[in-house]
């Protein structure tokens, strides 16, 4: 009786466990193209990782940021969404604690091979508009494929991994002979260098940037090479086995007022890109040793042409073949044993030829910064940085194999 009794409180205590992260959401229902609000509680974590998902894969998901064991994120749902039941899923870096709420998307404007709904118009004026299950149709832990990574560990700042192609040219670097970077586009230094964690597998704890973002993630080779480089989910994609067919009972009224308000959501998110508009000179917590406001000089066509007339403490020289720009002290002894940090924008120069090509005229400041600087297990002599116009790295395209795209950083 008594081994009874320690079985049925170990099963509660795994069932209390593996539902520890709490998920509340405003509706039952929403519309594809319409933002999910998510409130989430978990006492022993930084950050939850919310992902919505149906049978095929990853339709959405979101970081949230949380202090004291509280926090509220905002999913977007795409607008290309099928109708349907999805599974919203929240967990932290504890893998285990993972919690699930059904949540009915519809989708009024388009129509898909995917959509699983019967449409059932109230007649009733007065009734509320909400989602149900058919009857004879459920829904269980049980329906779920787990597909676990993202050991999650916050302790050191939002976690972002990304896996680097590590072959070029017939031969193969391990990952000791790769730097990765992540930067953010902008006009202030936001810069950081990963770990790589193995040969193919680049780690990057971040800190102090929130909200969505701007990034270009890179990755160079020990031989100057720049080597192909993306994001990996940050999700760990728990896929439903099978979902309950929906059954929408509406009112036209709601659908349309909520779809118009939806459809100006979109546009007016289209152009809420946070980016570092007003240059500071001090954000980066100095002031720069030598700055270049080019609108009090002569205007060059090229960046090649300012250098040569103007900025005479940088240096371009080839180290293995390959084209680099140094700076150094005016009263310091050229040294090339140390790299120097070439950025515009925020992101990181490999082409330097191609910079030195560059319409000087988009360029509005060159700050120059001569002290030795450490980003991971990097260190650089000095760091040259090319601030455009407009921060956007305005007719600059990425340099090759990198990756740029817009990031939502937890709170």
């Amino acid at each position: 009786m008594s081994n009874r009794i320690l079985s049925l409180i170990a099963a509660m205590v795994l069932t209390l466990s593996a539902f520890a992260v709490d998920i509340e959401t405003a509706r039952t229902w929403y519309l594809a193209g319409e933002a999910m609000e998510i409130n989430v509680t978990d006492d022993d974590a930084i950050i939850a990782y919310a992902e919505l998902c149906d049978s095929h894969g990853l339709a959405a998901g979101v970081a949230v940021g949380l202090k004291e064991g509280h926090g509220t994120g905002v999913l977007e749902l795409p607008s290309h969404l099928h109708s349907g039941y999805y599974v919203l899923s929240v967990y932290s870096r504890h893998n285990a604690q993972v919690s699930h709420k059904l949540i009915a998307v519809v989708n009024p404007l388009r129509k898909s091979k995917d959509d699983d709904i019967q449409w059932i118009r109230n007649s009733h004026p007065d009734s509320l508009s909400y989602s149900s299950i058919a009857e004879g149709d459920g829904f269980s832990m049980a329906d779920l494929v787990s597909e676990k990574a993202v050991d999650i560990r916050e302790i050191e700042g939002h976690i972002i991994k990304a896996r680097v192609e590590n072959s070029h040219d017939g031969k193969t670097f391990s990952g000791s002979q790769i730097r990765p970077s992540l930067s953010i586009v902008g006009k202030q230094i936001h810069y950081f260098e990963g770990q790589m964690v193995n040969d193919s597998m680049a780690v990057f704890y971040t800190y102090g940037i929130h909200g969505k973002r701007p990034l270009v993630l890179s990755a160079m080779s020990s031989t100057g090479v720049s080597l192909p480089i993306e994001m990996t989910n940050p999700y760990a994609t728990l896929l439903p086995k099978k979902l309950p067919h929906l059954v929408f009972h509406y009112k036209r009224s709601e659908v349309e007022s909520r779809s118009i308000d939806m459809q100006r959501h979109q546009k007016a998110m289209a152009s809420d890109v946070t980016l570092d508009y007003d240059y500071d000179e001090t954000v980066f917590g100095t002031r720069p040793d030598q700055t270049y406001n080019l609108d009090e000089y002569r205007q060059f066509r090229t960046i090649r042409e300012v250098l040569l007339e103007y900025v005479t403490c940088v240096t371009k020289k080839k180290i293995n073949d390959v084209s680099q720009l140094f700076v150094r002290k005016e009263q310091d002894q050229y040294n090339t044993s140390l790299p120097t940090l070439v950025l515009i924008d925020g992101m990181p120069v490999f082409d330097v030829e191609r910079l030195m090509k560059y319409d000087a005229r988009r360029i509005h400041y060159i700050n120059i910064y001569t002290d030795q600087f450490t980003f991971g297990n990097t260190v650089y002599n000095g760091i040259l940085t090319f601030i455009t116009r407009s921060g956007r790295l305005t007719n600059y395209p990425i340099e090759q194999n990198m990756q740029y795209l817009e990031y939502d950083f937890p709170k």
